[in-house]
């Protein structure tokens, strides 16, 4: 996916500590910083590698003065290291915080002015595009009690849209082709705020206010240009859809609804016989029933003569902690 926002959280890499256990005080250093890879949403690993997916700073100095103000960093291809085009120095005795977001496109997304991207309005795609979707992501705040570490500051994405992925597989079967999905009737456009930013190993997590707005009847479809052929595991299959999804709450409304055809001849060596099958499926009745910022439903439809269908939740994470742990990467 082409089109998102960042949540960046921060983890600090400590310089290095003489035999007495004491830091090592070198001369000025600028602050830096570093990047995660994303393994799912908007921004490619190659647009964060040539800065087309700039990130936002925000840092204070001993809780008063605004040293990074929304300031845009590019990464140096030499050193893979974050840089502003104003430069920064670490000073020793200061305090600081940090926190970041990230986006390579504005279309249908609007941060509030003097909010620092802590509020933005959001427009999915009205019609079933998964290239134009967007995903906004905001990291935990870092502290740093004393700029004399001169730490380089690891930014760590998380995601504030709920992913909605669906999946058809086939069971017991000779052959079975996807004709047409449709996934209807929730909302596309709303307003998010964060109303408590947590602190990196806190535990916590960042807290979100969510509005929707709008009607919440929008359908999304996706119908081939020819039937898809359904494989036997989530893995193998194409016959699936993914949604960048507002977090909300679902309703009897919120529908899925399966079309495909099953090669129903009597042995291997028969005919084909394919024959057209339709199942829908009411999404209220099945986990979860409320889509929250930074989780993953998976809804799995394992398709014969007739459909099981399976909903499962987790955590969101393209980075390599378990959720409330955050643990540096050391180069």
């Amino acid at each position: 996916m082409k089109r998102a926002l960042y949540i960046l959280c921060a983890v600090v890499l400590l310089a290095s500590c003489s035999k007495d256990g004491d830091i090592s005080v070198g001369p000025a250093a600028e602050i830096t910083f570093n990047t995660r890879q994303v393994t799912r949403g908007a921004l490619d690993q190659s647009d964060i590698d040539s800065g087309v997916g700039k990130v936002f700073v925000c840092g204070v100095q001993n809780n008063a003065t605004k040293i990074f103000n929304n300031v845009a960093i590019t990464r140096d291809a030499a050193t893979g290291k974050w840089f502003s085009a104003t430069k920064r120095n670490w000073v020793e005795g200061s305090n600081y915080s940090f926190y970041a977001y990230a986006y390579n496109t504005l279309n249908g997304l609007t941060i509030t002015s003097g909010k620092d991207g802590l509020e933005f309005e959001v427009q999915q795609p009205t019609t079933y595009d998964e290239e134009a979707m967007i995903d906004y992501l905001l990291s935990y705040s870092f502290k740093v009690a004393d700029g004399a570490m001169k730490p380089i500051v690891q930014l760590y994405l998380e995601h504030a849209m709920s992913l909605v992925e669906v999946y058809v597989v086939r069971g017991n079967m000779f052959d079975a082709r996807l004709t047409k999905m449709t996934f209807e009737n929730i909302y596309t456009q709303g307003s998010m705020k964060c109303t408590a930013q947590a602190v990196a190993h806190s535990g916590s997590k960042n807290v979100w206010e969510v509005s929707p707005s709008g009607s919440a009847d929008v359908v999304y479809t996706y119908e081939p240009a020819t039937p898809v052929v359904i494989g036997d595991e989530r893995e193998n299959t194409e016959a699936r859809m993914a949604i960048m999804c507002l977090p909300q709450q679902i309703t009897a409304n919120t529908k899925l609804t399966v079309e495909y055809e099953v090669n129903e001849k009597v042995t291997p060596e028969s005919p084909d016989n394919f024959v057209l099958h339709k199942e829908e499926f009411q999404l209220y009745n099945y986990q979860p029933v409320y889509y929250r910022s930074g989780h993953r439903i998976i809804y799995t439809a394992t398709v014969d003569s007739g459909v099981n269908l399976e909903g499962v939740v987790a955590e969101w994470q393209d980075v390599d902690y378990i959720e409330g742990t955050v643990l540096p990467e050391i180069k």
